[in-house]
Formats: structure tokens, sequence, C-alpha cells
């Protein structure tokens, strides 16, 4: 890989990781890479299928030929975009099964690295060499990297491991926003405040690559932003960037 930098955000459901990851990649001239897509596309590939996701000897074959391709927020499942489909809430609630069988996380893991080995490659063919922003990369290309243990296993020498969260109650809030907007009604906050806590269960109790239980134990910068804005979450992670000597700021 050519010298680069890698901010890793980790965090449970709806703590903002989708919402901040892409945003701050864009005002660093960054790459942005969803690991928790590649899981939803086989999720996916098997609720299309019809098959079992809690079963390993069904779901592993499927590796061989899935194709999955990642660019900036757009998700394409063997060819076709699903960046919105893999979002809906059959979805997200098969994600956690194929996410605990032992080949799938080991193949995932294989493709996020090499995906971000690429983007890197490309780097000095994508990305100017003047930064409208007023801030510019002083090691080198960025990638934002999101998801649930890609500081812990993906990238765990990162320059920056972010541990985004909130509380549950606003956790639950967000994604019944977020269901809405993606048109699905008549689902109560009562529903997916459940949702939301059987996913955190199933994230933090898994024995394959748990979500962190003490991340400031493991280097993680921590921002509970449960009374943030966007901007405030944005502005927080930047200013450790620069304390970090990561990058200039020429404004």
């Amino acid at each position: 890989m050519k010298k680069g930098f890698i901010v890793a955000i980790d965090g449970p459901v709806a703590a903002g990781k989708g919402t901040i990851a892409p945003v701050l990649s864009e005002k660093l001239n960054g790459f942005y890479l969803y690991t928790g897509a590649m899981y939803r596309c086989l999720a996916l590939l098997c609720i299309e299928k019809k098959i079992d996701v809690k079963n390993r000897e069904e779901v592993v074959p499927l590796l061989k030929d899935i194709g999955i391709r990642l660019n900036g927020k757009k998700v394409f499942l063997n060819g076709k975009d699903v960046s919105e489909r893999i979002k809906e809430r059959d979805v997200a609630r098969a994600v956690p099964f194929v996410a605990l069988i032992f080949e799938v996380r080991e193949e995932m893991v294989n493709r996020q690295r090499k995906a971000a080995g690429e983007m890197i490659e490309n780097w000095q063919a994508v990305v100017p060499e003047v930064y409208n922003t007023g801030l510019s990369l002083k090691s080198g290309p960025l990638i934002v990297a999101e998801g649930r243990d890609v500081g812990t296993t993906i990238f765990p020498d990162a320059e920056l491991k972010v541990f985004l969260t909130a509380n549950l109650e606003i956790r639950a809030e967000r994604r019944l926003k977020q269901l809405h907007e993606a048109g699905f009604t008549g689902l109560s906050l009562n529903k997916i405040l459940e949702d939301v806590k059987r996913r955190d269960e199933q994230d933090s109790e898994r024995e394959i690559d748990p979500l962190p239980s003490d991340p400031k134990a493991l280097g993680y910068f921590i921002i509970d932003n449960s009374g943030l804005s966007e901007e405030a979450t944005l502005n927080a992670i930047i200013n450790e960037i620069k304390k970090r000597d990561l990058i200039n700021d020429n404004s």
C-alpha cells in the first residue's frame, strides 16, 4: 500500500456512522469505505435465493461467485445498484446471522483490505493536487472506513480510530426516521427500539469480531453524539485528525 492513512469509524447501529463517514471523506478529499455493505449484499443475495441465513452450509458457497463493488455511497451486487435495497428492514435483520459465519468474515475482511489497497493505488488519478476545503492531506491518501470491527480487525493499525455512539432511544429514533424516509410506514418506535436492542446484543455477544465493549482501552477516540449536530461531530473528528498531525490546515 502506498503511504496514506485510515480513519476507522466503529459504533453500534444508528450511531451516525453512515452519515458522518461519507461526509468526512468528502470534506477531506478522501475515499469512503462502507464495510457493512458487503455483509448486507450477502444477506440480500440469501434473501433473493431463499437461502436460510443461519445455515452455514448454504451461505458459504455463495462467496465464490458473489460480485460486490463499492463506489462511494453506491453499492453494486452482481452489477446491480442495491444502495437503497440493502438499507431495508429485512436485510438489516438478516445481516447479523451471515456476519456470525467465520468464512464469511474472513472473506469480507480480505475484500475490504483489497478495496482499500486499490483506492490508495488509484488515489493520484482521482484526487486533485489542490483542495478547495483549505485542508490538505499531509500523510498521503485518506480512507474513511466505517463498520463495527474496522479498528479492531480490518485495520487495527489505523492512524485514528473513532467510536461513535449515542443513547439507545436516540438511535432508535434515528433508525425510525431513516425507515420513514425510505417509505416504510406503520412502524412504531417501540418496535424499532426492540430491533436496535437486539442488534446491539448480537453485535456485542458474537464470538467472532464483536463490537468493542471497552473502546477506550483499545485506543479509540470516543464521541457520544446524542446531543451533537452532524457538524459538531465532524468538527470533533477533524480536530482530532489535526491534533495527530495528519492534515495541513491551509485555510
